[in-house]
């Protein structure tokens, strides 16, 4: 009996000994499983860095698709407006441009698209600074100013030729309306301007030289004040460069 009490205590001490034991040694982190958490924490990093390189290169393809289709659609209506502008031109008079403008009966939104490309055609004849679109594997854009003296003398002053003959194709649908003793119908009005057309076209003559002038006026301003903020810091003293209140625009 005295014999059982030591031996079951010393099995009391080693089990408790081997839990202490056991419990330690699954509480120790291992270096293997340190660099098993960093590689899985590069792993998912790298994957939402290229999620996201994946989908700015999509928003940039679609950005470049949709300027591309942009360029492509005026390059059309360009080329369709400049064969009406073409077969119009050159006349000898109003009087021809007036028989020419009769015989197309162009209808309004035409004759303002027409107004639109002569006034763009001739600044760009003109030299005057504007940006081309350039297509390739990305759109690019570039600030060209380079005149065309061949192309100023063919269109140089027509779009008032243009806005002059319309005038008169006016003053004949008013007369006829008036003699017939009716109204105006809604596609007289919607598709030829009522007998306004040239009313129209020189608004918008006017808005396009005012979007020219104020071009114009906000790149001079640029000008002066990039020269007005260089003149400030030549001005400055090299010995005072360090005080906060020289630095100022």
């Amino acid at each position: 009996m005295n014999l059982m009490v030591p031996i079951l205590l010393f099995a009391n001490q080693l089990h408790s000994a081997e839990g202490f034991a056991v419990t330690k040694f699954f509480s120790l982190p291992t270096a293997g499983g340190t660099r098993l958490h960093a590689t899985q924490a590069e792993t998912e990093a790298e994957r939402l860095l290229r999620k996201a390189r994946e989908l700015r290169e999509a928003s940039q393809r679609e950005e470049a698709s949709l300027h591309a289709n942009l360029i492509k659609k005026k390059e059309e209506k360009d080329a369709a407006t400049d064969l009406i502008i073409s077969q119009l031109f050159p006349v000898s008079g109003v009087d021809e441009l007036v028989n020419r403008l009769r015989a197309k009966h162009l209808a309004l939104e035409t004759c303002v698209s027409i107004v639109e490309r002569l006034h763009e055609r001739e600044m760009v004849a003109r030299g005057l600074e504007h940006v081309e679109p350039s297509l390739g594997e990305q759109v690019t854009f570039k600030r060209v100013a380079q005149s065309d003296e061949a192309e100023l003398a063919k269109i140089e002053g027509i779009v008032h030729d243009f806005i002059s003959a319309a005038e008169v194709l006016d003053q004949e649908l008013i007369d006829q309306k008036q003699s017939e003793g009716g109204k105006m119908t809604h596609a007289e009005i919607v598709h030829y301007g009522g007998g306004n057309i040239a009313g129209i076209l020189k608004d918008k003559m006017n808005e396009l030289s005012r979007e020219h002038d104020d071009q114009f006026k906000q790149r001079l301003q640029s000008f002066y004040d990039a020269a007005n903020r260089k003149k400030h810091k030549d001005d400055i003293d090299g010995n005072s460069w360090r005080d906060d209140g020289v630095w100022k625009k």
